[in-house]
């Protein structure tokens, strides 16, 4: 029974932890995911405002026009499964300081996606091994992506 005591906070700890190391690395793999998602949608739209009326038109994956407002939202929607995520999403393209039109993004050109979001860690001492400086009660989570504009 000693040793139990002696033993159990630590593994109770170490098992906590692994729990929520899991749920970042879930987490990032999906942010992963929908910046990939959102740089090859984007590149595929791209440039698709610039067109003469006779071309067909190009829409998102999830049939939503293709403009960078609706690009932004289709990442979003893509992070669903991730609890209370607010990512800040940006789009550019040609490596611009500015925030990117789609319009913008002639064939050759390359797209920029990146997205972030704090993840909490729910635990306080699993803050201080894995959370940011600053804030050990999150880490900051960040994916970029980047394709090849083909419209």
């Amino acid at each position: 029974m000693v040793e139990f005591a002696l033993a159990a906070p630590m593994l109770l700890l170490l098992l906590f932890g692994s729990v929520v190391l899991g749920i970042a690395i879930a987490n990032q793999v999906q942010l992963s995911n929908a910046a990939r998602d959102g740089a090859r949608a984007a590149a595929v739209c791209g440039g698709a405002g610039t067109r003469d009326a006779n071309t067909t038109t190009v829409d998102l994956p999830n049939g939503w026009r293709c403009t960078t407002g609706n690009l932004v939202l289709f990442i979003n929607k893509s992070l669903s499964l991730i609890p209370d995520a607010s990512p800040q999403i940006g789009v550019v393209v040609n490596g611009s300081s500015t925030p990117a039109d789609l319009t913008t993004c002639q064939p050759g050109a390359t797209v920029e996606v990146t997205a972030s979001f704090q993840q909490p860690l729910y635990l306080p001492l699993v803050g201080y091994l894995l959370g940011d400086s600053g804030n050990p009660a999150v880490r900051t989570l960040s994916a970029k992506a980047q394709a090849t504009c083909e419209q």
